[in-house]
């Protein structure tokens, strides 16, 4: 027998493995027996059936239907049995087995609905042809995104380590657990970025004018405020007419409420700007910063906060024993850096992977692949 076959035969890895041990055979001879175990990959004594599971549990899911142990189990006897199989058993090491040859994990769900995925290839083909059709009239230079998300004022989490046994968890929480900032961003094709709009929720709207004049506002930030801390028309045409020029220009940006209020069609057609809009759902795909900036720039603001949190861990507040928490000067700071941190190189790229310039299709990230083969 061949090397290769040896290694099927015995459900070895790799059959490189049986030449290196032929060769030191004399070695092997005299070594501990340690030395001599061999962890083989997991294997089956029913292929046929496992075989049709798989592909039972695929159509399943697919359909978005909860599978449990106990159904792929019950499954798996029933299969057993139309084949033939008195031999087999659902025990626990066959589940371990079937489990890890099959890469299966118990997740958590996260979706309550499926939208069919045909359905979003078509609105997402509809618009890259729309998109295809304005992009030949734009330089990159005059072509925006922009896009809002939610600032934790705090890193905060419902787990911390402590030590095996103990009965009573404690977490000691700073006055600002629960407070957010809205973060809007704009970016252009060119990778260049606009200053980020952070607004604040204050309880009479307005940050205090004392603190307001003592505040350090760097020239990448712009400061609002509100009641709620979310972004409104008013806020969002503000940072528009501030931020763009009176020239021909492409707005590309999702449906969130506040960008299709009357207020803000005004605004763009006084900036003789041209708009598209991405289709619910697709901005996964289609928004150049939900691609990778939005997510780089709150893994920077993470990263800042947590060092802030760590040198500042034996500082309690005197009256309520909460951690010290972020002041507004020391998280504008944080995201000022974190914005200044995201390159231009990595805003290009995003425009790039959405389609948004630079390619004739998409590049639609490696595990959307269904996605993509519905597009192309």
């Amino acid at each position: 027998m061949s090397m290769r076959d040896v290694a099927a035969k015995f459900h070895v890895n790799s059959f490189s493995s049986i030449s290196e041990w032929v060769n030191k055979l004399d070695e092997l001879k005299k070594s501990v027996k340690s030395d001599k175990k061999l962890k083989l990959e997991s294997f089956t004594q029913f292929p046929e059936l496992e075989k049709e599971l798989v592909h039972w549990f695929t159509a399943i899911r697919e359909q978005g239907i909860q599978v449990l142990r106990s159904t792929i189990e019950e499954k798996a006897k029933s299969l057993a049995a139309e084949m033939g199989l008195a031999r087999f058993g659902c025990g626990d090491k066959w589940w371990q087995g079937f489990r890890t040859r099959n890469n299966l994990s118990f997740r958590k769900i996260n979706a309550s609905s499926i939208k069919p995925i045909e359905k979003e290839a078509e609105l997402v083909r509809q618009y890259l042809d729309d998109l295809a059709s304005l992009l030949p009239q734009f330089v990159p230079s005059n072509i925006y995104n922009f896009d809002e998300t939610r600032f934790d004022w705090d890193v905060k989490s419902k787990f911390t380590y402590d030590f095996k046994g103990t009965q009573r968890i404690l977490g000691v929480q700073s006055a600002k657990m629960n407070h957010f900032i809205t973060v809007m961003l704009m970016i252009r094709a060119d990778g260049e970025k606009m200053p980020a709009l952070l607004i604040f929720q204050e309880k009479n709207g307005q940050i205090p004018n004392l603190v307001r004049e003592r505040l350090n506002i760097p020239e990448n930030v712009i400061i609002k405020s509100n009641k709620s801390g979310y972004i409104s028309d008013q806020i969002l045409n503000d940072y528009l007419r501030t931020i763009l020029r009176r020239e021909n220009q492409l707005l590309i940006y999702d449906q969130a409420g506040s960008h299709k209020t009357i207020m803000i069609s005004n605004a763009i057609s006084d900036l003789d700007a041209t708009k598209i809009v991405i289709p619910g759902g697709c901005t996964k795909y289609l928004q150049p910063l939900d691609a990778l900036v939005i997510a780089n720039f709150k893994s920077k603001t993470t990263d800042f906060r947590i060092k802030f949190q760590t040198e500042q861990i034996e500082r309690r507040s005197k009256r309520t024993g909460n951690l010290k928490a972020l002041d507004r000067q020391q998280l504008i700071n944080i995201a000022s850096k974190a914005w200044d941190a995201v390159s231009p190189q990595l805003v290009r790229k995003s425009f790039e992977l959405t389609g948004s310039y630079g390619v004739n299709h998409p590049k639609i990230f490696s595990h959307q692949v269904n996605m993509k083969k519905l597009i192309i």
